[in-house]
């Protein structure tokens, strides 16, 4: 499947989160050390969305109930066989793009209803 644009590089700042919803599917955006991340916004307990997240390195802190994911492969730090689904993701130019598709790079542990 084809990369996605999701948002403009510099609208991302480095170690900070952003957000967008490329294909339909919600997803948060982060710059680390100059690579990029990519991971479905929802947190595996609850569904709840990352806005208002903490990153404290690679570890994004979900603000509901304090579940922590490694940015890098989406592995809840407490039971690594959760993972949040984790996308590839470019830059073309000015753009960050993302490869969305019917099977993420990682899959969580728990099913949607």
């Amino acid at each position: 499947m084809p990369y996605i644009f999701a948002i403009k590089d510099k609208e991302l700042k480095e170690g900070e989160l952003g957000f967008a919803s490329p294909g339909g599917i919600s997803v948060v955006l982060i710059k680390k050390e100059g690579k990029l991340y990519a991971l479905r916004n929802k947190c595996s307990h609850m569904w709840c969305a990352f806005r208002g997240a903490h990153l404290d390195g690679y570890i994004l802190k979900c603000p509901c109930h304090d579940w922590r994911y490694d940015i890098r492969t989406g592995e809840f730090i407490d039971a690594p066989e959760i993972k949040l689904d984790t996308y590839p993701v470019k830059r073309q130019g000015e753009d960050i793009l993302i490869e969305i598709n019917d099977q993420p790079k990682q899959r969580t542990g728990i099913k949607e209803a």
